[in-house]
């Protein structure tokens, strides 16, 4: 009886909304429908041209690159300026650069690094192209700064640690023998090789301080043990300057310390210990290490720099 009631039941149909009709337009004019034509083709003209003008231009510079390395800027001449370590024939030769060869086609710091592979004493060459189709080299001279002594003869080396020259029977004063670990490469051109491959890089920085802070008369680098480095000053005293980081820092009381010591014992020859920021323990060559006076000992006092500027050194025990 339940389903005769619910299907005697009146069912109330659901209205749904009529779907929209699309909004129609009025027809186009033929005016209109002209004028879109004519702005379509216009569109599609402009963009022909931008494309044509590209293509045009890119024709353009490739064919200028092509003359200019072809037909135009060609090598007409060459000067050799600057330090005259070598004539300037050799320089040209080493440079590989010839005559009517094209003025932009080679690399300058290639060049530059070939001549001075080829020619070691220089140092650096400068490179200039002209329009009118001239060279110009310009040279700084490499100078000899460290010695590796093979025993029988010297190998020369310049402030970067390139070798200058192999089995020299002599070196210069102010040209420093140089303890390291052993070598493993050293031909003429190219940087020196050691088995520490940290020495290089060591004695260019201890170059580079020795030469900026003017610490003169020194004729030995040890780096062998970087944290308690040693130079020979004059070949007759052993500085311990201890760590290179901190060495930069020390080289004015070094300057003032062997001033004075210079000054007072011209012929002194021994050890001076400048590992404690600014101390000075003194040591005659014939004294035994344990008498160096101990920093902390009460009558030990820093050195200090009067007036004058002159530095005097915490002891000097002299036998």
């Amino acid at each position: 009886m339940a389903e005769n009631q619910n299907n005697n039941r009146t069912r109330i149909p659901v209205r749904r909304p009529a779907p929209k009709e699309p909004t129609r337009s009025a027809p186009k004019s033929r005016d209109e429908l002209r004028r879109e034509r004519y702005l379509e083709r216009r569109r599609k003209r402009k963009r022909n041209l931008i494309i044509g003008y590209s293509a045009a231009a890119v024709a353009v510079v490739i064919v200028a690159v092509v003359l200019s390395l072809t037909v135009f800027f060609k090598i007409s001449s060459f000067e050799v300026g600057g330090d005259e370590v070598y004539s300037p024939d050799e320089i040209i030769a080493a440079s590989e650069l010839k005559n009517g060869e094209n003025l932009f086609a080679f690399d300058k710091q290639e060049v530059a690094d070939l001549v001075e592979t080829k020619l070691p004493y220089v140092g650096e060459l400068a490179i200039k192209r002209s329009p009118t189709g001239k060279i110009t080299f310009t040279v700084t001279v490499a100078k000899a700064v460290m010695a590796i002594d093979n025993g029988d003869s010297y190998t020369l080396l310049d402030a970067s640690c390139k070798v200058l020259e192999t089995e020299t029977q002599s070196i210069n004063e102010d040209v420093a023998i140089i303890v390291t670990s052993p070598v493993t490469r050293a031909e003429a051109g190219y940087i020196a090789e050691f088995e520490n491959t940290d020495d290089v890089a060591n004695l260019t920085r201890l170059a580079e301080i020795v030469s900026v802070s003017e610490l003169e008369k020194i004729t030995q680098y040890d780096v062998t043990d970087i944290n308690n480095l040693t130079l020979k000053y004059d070949m007759r005293i052993t500085l311990k300057v201890g760590m290179l980081a901190s060495l930069e820092s020390k080289t004015d009381f070094i300057k003032a310390t062997l001033k004075k010591l210079d000054g007072e014992e011209p012929a002194f020859k021994g050890t001076i210990d400048f590992t404690i920021d600014n101390k000075a323990f003194v040591n005659d060559v014939d004294e035994q290490a344990t008498t160096l006076p101990a920093p902390a000992e009460p009558e030990t006092e820093a050195p200090e720099q009067g007036e004058s500027g002159e530095t005097t050194t915490v002891a000097e025990n002299h036998t």
